[in-house]
């Protein structure tokens, strides 16, 4: 019996192992700063460190609206990034990352299995990791998706009595950290009130469901005051319902699986698992209701629900939709699996025949993210080229940048440079997108207008910006005479201004047009 248990575990173990090494394919892979915002908080993080609290509150790098007002409501996530990244570098930073990503992902696993069993929650697991790692780059939702484990972890032991009530203080306290770091702190909130709702609309004994009514009442009052306490008070608590009052620039993550899936450029295949995953939720869910009502679980429903339309809402919400999912798609369907009362036999069956039907799925569905991506940690091969390329040449601004590249320059140019536009919507009022940022590209008496006006002397720009203005700005310029490309490489392209302060620096360094013929097509 002892050497059965011994090799069970064994080989358990190895299958962890695996899923694993499944989802660092997916996890590591290159950092490119140029179109991510990393390298912003690494640059807030430094900012707040050297007492430079301005950061928190205005538009602290751009010159084109420099005193609109801003919440950063993850400045504590930026102070943690720097502090690991001047000790480790990209490389270490990307390896934290990882390790809490996979300590996020077994915290989710342990608990689909609790609800199931080994076998289930492995299927699961390998049919939804791609979703799970949607969210790939180094951002400070992280931090949310591991207090969201917390707080799922605490919150069903205490349910399930496996845990005193102690362990709720835990939360309250957790809830400082989290309205500091990520903007969705108020999911903690709002797992602590399905599992308070349920114990009002769905009583077990008497007695118990009282203590646990004003346990968890206390612990989302204690919690809700807990995220009072950041620099902006009120306002703080309150912006995640503001964000998107004013959000001007319309971004791939904020958009809707409907609204992606007409997008023909844009090929992920997550659009397709989505969908598949919600459904089989929605299916699972009403066989269960119907089949066996006695274990629907409410929370499960609810959650799956909340979590599922933020995620058909916006592509952001895909992880944190995915990580739930685990849970819930390994109770429903171990529950169903029970009703039917599949033999043993026929279950093993069932599980090898899905298990195959997922890997083929997975394999195909997401070969070129598989096979096509540059695996490792840390930042691309000459990444920071551009960037190194104007120190070295002592190239001035104002500086014309596109979207994608603000926070690359705010990492390497702040404070000698502020750039024009970084990839924060809400730091920028609408009106400057709609009326300044797109039509500037866009409209070339508006660029020729505006050009003066701001006295632009470069333009930094991510050439793989696909939307079309940018496309069809980087086209005029390369067709400019009075603009001249001096720098280009895989991730940005930079051009002078024809003047006498750029003289030397393009008779050095200009490129010629026939270098860009296949953009010109």
């Amino acid at each position: 019996m002892k050497n059965y248990f011994n090799k069970n575990f064994s080989i358990k173990i190895f299958i962890l192992f695996l899923l694993s090494l499944w989802y660092l394919i997916f996890l590591a892979q290159k950092i490119d700063l140029t179109v991510v915002d990393l390298g912003r908080h690494l640059k807030n993080g430094q900012m707040i460190l050297e007492k430079k609290f301005d950061v928190l509150y205005t538009n602290f790098y751009s010159f084109s609206n420099p005193q609109h007002p801003f919440i950063n409501h993850h400045w504590a996530s930026g102070v943690l990034f720097y502090l690991i990244w001047k000790l480790f570098g990209f490389s270490g930073l990307h390896l934290f990352f990882v390790l809490v990503s996979l300590i996020v992902f077994f915290l989710f696993f342990r608990l689909a299995q609790k609800n199931s069993n080994f076998k289930i929650s492995v299927l699961f697991s390998l049919f939804l990791i791609p979703l799970i790692a949607e969210r790939k780059e180094i951002r400070p939702e992280i931090f949310s998706y591991f207090l969201a484990a917390l707080f799922f972890w605490i919150l069903w032991h205490y349910r399930e009595e496996k845990i005193s009530p102690n362990w709720l203080i835990i939360l309250p306290i957790s809830g400082f950290f989290w309205v500091n770091l990520h903007i969705n702190f108020i999911f903690g909130l709002f797992l602590i009130g399905v599992f308070l709702l349920e114990r009002i609309f769905v009583p077990r004994p008497l007695f118990s469901d009282k203590n646990k009514v004003k346990n968890l009442t206390l612990t989302f009052v204690f919690t809700a005051i807990s995220f009072l306490i950041n620099p902006f008070g009120l306002k703080g608590f309150l912006y995640p319902f503001n964000i998107f009052r004013e959000y001007g620039y319309h971004i791939i993550e904020n958009q809707s699986v409907l609204f992606l899936q007409k997008i023909e450029t844009i090929h992920n295949p997550n659009l397709l698992l989505f969908e598949i995953t919600f459904s089989l939720f929605i299916f699972s869910s009403i066989l269960l209701f119907f089949l066996n009502r006695k274990e629907f679980s409410l929370i499960f429903f609810v959650l799956g629900t909340t979590f599922g339309v933020l995620a058909f809402m916006a592509l952001r919400n895909f992880t944190i939709f995915g990580l739930f999912s685990l849970v819930i798609l390994s109770y429903n369907f171990d529950k169903l699996f029970k009703k039917i009362n599949l033999k043993p036999e026929n279950f093993e069956g069932v599980l090898i025949f899905l298990f195959l039907v997922v890997a083929i799925f997975n394999l195909t569905s997401n070969f070129q993210r598989i096979f096509y991506r540059t695996k490792g940690f840390g930042l691309y091969p000459e990444n920071n080229a551009a960037a190194q390329f104007f120190k070295e040449e002592g190239i001035q601004g104002p500086i014309f940048n596109n979207y994608d590249i603000g926070s690359y320059l705010i990492f390497h140019l702040f404070p000698k440079e502020k750039v024009f536009v970084d990839n924060r919507p809400e730091a920028y009022p609408a009106s400057f997108f709609q009326k300044i940022y797109i039509p500037i590209q866009e409209n070339e008496r508006v660029w020729q207008k505006l050009s003066k006006e701001y006295n632009f002397n470069v333009i930094f720009f991510s050439h793989r910006d696909i939307t079309p203005w940018a496309q069809k700005f980087l086209i005029s310029r390369i067709n400019d005479e009075n603009w001249v490309p001096v720098f280009a490489d895989n991730f940005a392209i930079i051009f002078l201004k024809r003047n006498d302060l750029n003289k030397k620096i393009i008779e050095k360094h200009k490129i010629p047009k026939e270098f860009f013929r296949v953009i010109k097509q």
